[in-house]
């Protein structure tokens, strides 16, 4: 099954730093169950018809001929039977890359001199990555989360399979006998492995402080808790195990304690937020924030997760005028998301709060650095 989002900060500086012409970016909403989603391909299709014609206009006919085949190669390649709720693909200078997104996207086919990234920026300050562990003595699984959709990581290191002796295995028994302890004998193995995991757990999580949930029992989770070699943003700790459940099984186990997290993160935000109101340093103004965003000097966005709002830029006078009509000639359809993406590409931070929280600034805020 296709991994939502799996963009490494790498790969999308590699996406937005590609120049030449033409780079094609096509988008789309899609539908995880039928029967939507069995209008997807048709309307990818379409997606690539709208390509080939704006090309037929600008390149000779054969090199028109060869993205056109391109694009349906890749769409053959798309695995419409298991899509989330966005699709992106990028085609040119040699990349063809197919992201499924589990966030909705605006319907879109971009010919340009770049690629059109915000998809994917804005899916990154949208959707908190995060990873869980489930420890067991037959074989630990790693899953890695984004939103409300977990994936399995299977390769060399995980499921991290438990090679000491237990009770009961005919073939690594514990050892029995006079002046023998088999309960140390088997903690001191437990030990050993746990400490292994933990270091394949640093090859495998890439962050300084990863978000992690750490399902097992308390005897597994009190070993595992001794021997953490490197700190984790530990989301919380459940107990059980899940040796056998599935994805989708443990990520409705979390999904409580996956919404009480993000409901602190967003609560320790809006404190800092109150403390800007406070100094005099932050604006609720979208055409000051956007402003704001382009000269680096935004430290802290919040928004209201579902908040979006057209404007227009007036270059000439050089002013942003927030407009009722997205599809209006000239207008930004959202210019929410293009303030989301100066943030972060000017290494701002961007926290989503619950619809309502921030009604009194106008569903956003911004906090800024001087």
């Amino acid at each position: 099954m296709p991994h939502p989002f799996v963009v490494s900060a790498d790969e999308l500086a590699v996406l937005q730093s590609q120049r030449g012409y033409p780079l094609i970016t096509l988008a789309m909403p899609t539908h995880r169950h039928f029967p939507n989603k069995q209008q997807d391909p048709i309307r990818f299709k379409d997606l690539v018809r709208q390509v080939r014609d704006r090309l037929a206009q600008e390149l000779p006919a054969r090199q028109v001929e060869q993205f056109y085949q391109q694009l349906v190669a890749v769409g053959e390649r798309i695995d419409w039977s298991h899509t989330l709720d966005g699709l992106v693909v990028f085609i040119g200078n040699g990349i063809e890359r197919i992201v499924y997104l589990p966030l909705r996207v605006r319907e879109r086919a971009v010919i340009d001199h770049t690629f059109a990234t915000r998809d994917l920026v804005v899916a990154q300050s949208k959707l908190l990555r995060y990873w869980v562990v489930s420890l067991s003595t037959n074989a630990s699984r790693l899953f890695e989360g984004y939103g409300d959709h977990l994936v399995e990581i299977t390769n060399e290191r995980f499921p991290f399979p438990y090679d000491g002796p237990r009770s009961g295995d005919p073939e690594n028994p514990l050892p029995g006998g006079f002046g023998i302890n088999p309960s140390a004998y088997r903690d001191e193995h437990l030990c050993h492995y746990f400490h292994r995991l933990d270091q394949a757990l640093r090859h495998e999580l890439p962050l300084l402080s990863p978000p992690l949930f750490i399902i097992g029992t308390v005897r597994n989770r009190a070993f595992f808790a001794e021997v953490r070699s490197r700190h984790y943003d530990i989301i919380a700790e459940l107990d059980g195990t899940m040796d056998h459940a599935s994805p989708h099984q443990i990520a409705e186990q979390i999904a409580g304690a996956l919404e009480a997290y993000l409901d602190r993160r967003a609560s320790a935000a809006l404190e800092e937020i109150e403390h800007a109101i406070k100094a005099g340093t932050y604006t609720c103004s979208l055409a000051d924030m956007w402003h704001s965003a382009q000269q680096g000097r935004a430290e802290l966005l919040l928004v209201e997760r579902n908040f979006a709002a057209a404007a227009q830029w007036d270059p000439e006078h050089r002013m942003l005028t927030i407009v009722d009509d997205p599809t209006a000639p000239g207008v930004i359809d959202d210019i929410v998301d293009e303030i989301i993406e100066a943030v972060l590409n000017h290494r701002g931070r961007v926290v989503f709060v619950r619809d309502g929280q921030l009604q009194h600034c106008g569903h956003i805020a911004m906090a800024l650095r001087y």
